[in-house]
C-alpha cells in the first residue's frame, strides 16, 4: 500500500517548526496576500527561501497557499508573487480560480500548481489540465474520491474545521458582513446562532480510523487544517497522525489516548464528515471543547481519563463556561469533586500540562529580495451587443408573470416536471435550463442525459463539469455566479456570458474591459449552498435577521435576509455598457420585470419608497 503524504499547517513560524519536526511531509503556508487565511501571522516574500530552505533540509515540501479571488488590478502582483514564489524554490502554488493555473503554466510551465478546496471540485471534469493535483470539495465519499484518484493526484481533508457550505460557494460572511471568504477575510457566520442554537456550527473532522482506506482510495496528500491553530495542535496531529500512517501495512486500529490528544488539543466533538454521516452539525456550541470528562451529579464527576495537577478543565453551564486549575490527581472511573460547581454542568479537559510541542532547531528568517519582471496585462475590450432582461424562476406561475411582463429570458430548473409545459406556454422570453451548481460524476451524468432529452434553448450552467462537457456544443451558455467570474482573465477564458460575481463593486465592474457579461440587479442571494439538509424553513440569527431555507436536489441552500434591488441605480450599469441584466425570483416577479424594463428603457421612475427593505449588496463598496 502506498503510504499518503502527510500536510500539515503553518501559521507562524513555532507552528512550521511543529509540523516539521513531528512527522510532516509536508507544509502549506501563506504569506501575506492572496491567501485564504489573511488574519493569520502568515509570512513575507523576502523570508520565504529561507523557511524553503528549512524545510527542505528536513526533507520537507512546502506549498504556498494564493487561493483567493483576484481582482483585475491585483493580476499583476498576484503574477510577480508567482514568480518569487518559484524562485524561493517552494514545491507547488495552491490556487481557486482555474484560470489563474493557465496564467502561471503558460509562464513557469514546470511550476506545480495545486487547486484549492476553494474550486469546489466534485467531479473529475472540472479538473483543469493545467492542474498537478485538485484538493477535493470536502463532501464528497470514499467511492468518490477513489474514482478521481485513479485519474488525478489528490488531496483530501482529514482533520480540523469544516465548512458547512460547500467551500468557494459561501458568499454569508462577504454579502452580510462585508468579509468575504472567497478574499481570505471569513467572519465565521456559520459559528452563530440561529433559532437559538447554532444550527450552522460543523464538528470538527477526524479521519484518523480510516487512513487505510484513504490510503487504498489512491489518495495523495492527507491534509490536516488548522492555519489559525497553536503549534501545540499542530505538533500532536503531525505526530499522531505520522504515527499510524507508518502502521499502514500492519494496521491494529486506534489507541484511546491518541483520540483523546486529539480532543484535549482542538475539538468541537469529532465527525468523519459527509463520507460517512448525514449531519456534520454540533448545536449546542461553536467553541473548542476539548476533552469530554463527564456531567457533574452531587458536585462530583467520574472521570473518563486520569488528571494530573496543573491540567485545565473548562465547566459548561448552558452557555457560560468556567476555567479551573486542576490541583490534585484524579484518576479514570473515579468520583472526582468539583466545589461550587452546579449539578448538571459539562466538564471537560482542555489543557494537559505534559502536553507540550517539540519544535525542534531554531528557524532563522533571512531577507532574500527577489527581483520581479513586469507583467501586462492588454485584454480585449467587449461590449454587450443587446439588452436583455433575464428572470430566474421557480415556479410556473412566476415564469408565465415574468414573460407577459416582456423579459427576454427565464432561467427554469431543468429537472422541473413542468419545464416542457412551460416551454409551450412562452409567448415572448426564451427558455434556459437552470442547472444545479454541485455535480458529482453520477449527477452530471444524469444532469448531460436530462440536457439530451429536453434540448432546451439554452443552458444556465451551475458547474464547471457540466461547462466543460458543454463549452463546443450548439447550445446557448450562460454561467451562473457560482463561476466566481472576478476579472478580465476569466472572462477571456470562459466562452459563453457569466453571470458576474456579486461580490464585484460598481467600480470593479468599470474597470472590466470586457461589459459582456450579466449583472445581477435584483431578488435573490444565495449566501450557501450546503450538502447538510438543513431542516428549518428559515434561520433567524441574533439580530432578527430571516435567512430563507431553499431546499435543493444536493442538501440546502441558505438565502440572504435582504432581496437585492438596484432599481434606477441600474442606470449606471448601462452607462459604463453593461446591458445584461438579472432578476432572480422573488415575489411579484412579473411586476418588477416591469419596474426594470422602464428603468432600462431610460423611462422616469421613482424608486424612493419602492427600494425600502431592499439591499443593494456590494454596488458601492464592493470586498477587500
Amino acid at each position: 500500500m502506498t503510504k499518503p503524504e502527510l500536510l500539515l499547517p503553518a501559521g507562524n513560524i513555532d507552528s512550521l517548526r511543529a509540523a516539521v519536526n513531528n512527522g510532516a511531509n509536508a507544509v502549506y503556508l501563506g504569506l501575506q496576500e492572496f491567501n485564504a487565511r489573511r488574519n493569520a501571522s502568515n509570512f513575507n516574500i523576502n523570508n520565504l527561501k529561507s523557511i524553503v530552505d528549512y524545510c527542505h533540509k528536513h526533507k520537507v515540501r512546502v506549498y504556498v497557499t494564493m487561493n483567493i479571488l483576484v481582482k483585475n488590478y491585483e493580476l499583476e502582483s498576484f503574477m510577480q508573487t508567482i514568480h518569487a514564489i518559484q524562485a524561493s524554490k517552494a514545491d507547488a502554488v495552491i490556487i481557486q480560480n482555474c484560470c489563474l493555473a493557465y496564467l502561471i503554466k503558460k509562464h513557469y510551465p514546470k511550476f506545480e500548481v495545486h487547486l484549492s478546496t476553494q474550486a469546489t471540485v466534485t467531479n473529475k471534469k472540472m479538473i483543469p489540465k493545467e492542474v498537478d493535483r485538485v484538493v477535493l470539495a470536502r463532501e464528497l465519499g470514499i467511492k468518490e474520491i477513489k474514482a478521481i484518484s485513479e485519474d488525478f493526484k489528490t488531496e483530501v481533508f482529514v482533520h480540523g474545521a469544516l465548512c458547512v457550505s460547500y467551500s468557494g460557494q459561501c458568499l454569508f460572511s462577504s454579502i452580510v458582513g462585508g468579509r468575504s471568504g472567497n478574499r481570505g477575510l471569513c467572519a465565521q457566520p456559520c459559528r452563530q446562532k440561529y433559532n437559538n442554537k447554532y444550527l450552522l456550527s460543523t464538528k470538527d473532522l477526524c479521519l484518523l480510523e480510516e487512513l487505510p482506506a484513504l490510503a487504498k482510495a489512491g489518495v495523495t496528500s492527507l491534509k490536516v487544517e488548522g492555519r489559525m491553530r497553536s503549534p501545540l495542535y499542530v505538533a500532536t496531529v503531525a505526530k499522531i497522525y505520522s504515527k499510524y500512517l507508518s502502521q499502514l501495512d500492519n494496521w491494529k486500529g486506534i489507541k484511546e489516548k491518541d483520540i483523546e490528544e486529539l480532543q484535549i488539543v482542538f475539538s468541537r466533538e469529532f465527525t468523519k464528515g459527509f463520507g460517512y454521516e448525514e449531519s456534520i452539525i454540533s448545536s449546542a456550541m461553536s467553541s473548542n471543547r476539548g476533552l469530554f470528562l463527564g456531567k457533574v451529579r452531587d458536585g462530583s464527576i467520574r472521570l473518563r481519563t486520569d488528571l494530573e495537577v496543573e491540567d485545565k478543565i473548562t465547566v459548561w453551564n448552558n452557555e457560560d463556561s468556567k476555567e479551573i486549575i486542576i490541583d490534585k490527581v484524579g484518576l479514570k472511573g473515579e468520583l472526582f469533586e468539583l466545589r461550587n460547581i452546579q449539578d448538571n454542568s459539562f466538564v471537560y479537559l482542555t489543557k494537559r500540562k505534559r502536553l507540550k510541542p517539540f519544535l525542534g532547531e531554531q528557524l532563522v528568517l533571512k531577507d532574500n529580495k527577489v527581483e520581479v519582471p513586469n507583467f501586462k496585462f492588454d485584454f480585449p475590450e467587449k461590449k454587450a451587443e443587446t439588452k436583455q432582461l433575464i428572470v430566474r424562476a421557480y415556479n410556473l406561475k412566476s415564469a408565465i408573470e415574468a414573460d407577459k411582463a416582456g423579459c427576454d429570458i427565464i432561467y427554469y430548473d431543468l429537472f422541473k416536471t413542468d419545464f416542457k409545459e412551460l416551454e409551450s406556454k412562452l409567448k415572448n422570453a426564451k427558455l434556459f435550463a437552470n442547472t444545479q451548481r454541485i455535480l458529482t460524476d453520477e449527477t452530471l451524468n444524469k444532469t448531460i442525459s436530462k440536457i439530451e432529452e429536453l434540448k432546451p434553448t439554452g443552458i444556465l450552467v451551475g458547474n464547471k463539469g457540466l461547462y466543460e462537457h458543454l463549452k463546443d456544443s450548439s447550445f446557448e451558455l450562460h454561467l451562473d455566479y457560482s463561476f466566481n467570474i472576478f476579472n478580465d482573465l476569466d472572462l477571456d477564458v470562459y466562452k459563453g456570458l457569466p453571470v458576474i460575481s456579486p461580490e464585484l463593486s460598481f467600480d470593479d465592474l468599470r474597470n472590466l474591459k470586457n461589459k459582456n457579461f450579466i449583472s445581477l440587479i435584483h431578488g435573490q442571494i444565495t449566501l450557501m449552498t450546503l450538502k447538510e439538509n438543513i431542516k428549518a424553513p428559515e434561520l433567524v440569527d441574533d439580530d432578527g435577521r430571516h435567512f430563507t431555507v431553499h431546499q435543493i436536489e444536493s442538501g440546502s441552500q441558505i438565502l440572504n435576509s435582504h432581496e437585492l434591488g438596484l432599481f434606477n441605480r441600474v442606470r449606471e450599469l448601462d452607462m459604463i455598457g453593461v446591458k445584461n441584466f438579472l432578476i432572480d425570483g422573488g415575489k411579484e416577479l412579473g411586476k418588477f420585470v416591469r419596474i426594470y424594463k422602464k428603468i432600462i428603457s431610460g423611462e422616469d421612475f421613482d424608486d424612493k419608497k419602492i427600494k425600502k427593505g431592499f439591499t443593494t449588496g456590494h454596488f458601492d463598496k464592493g470586498v477587500e
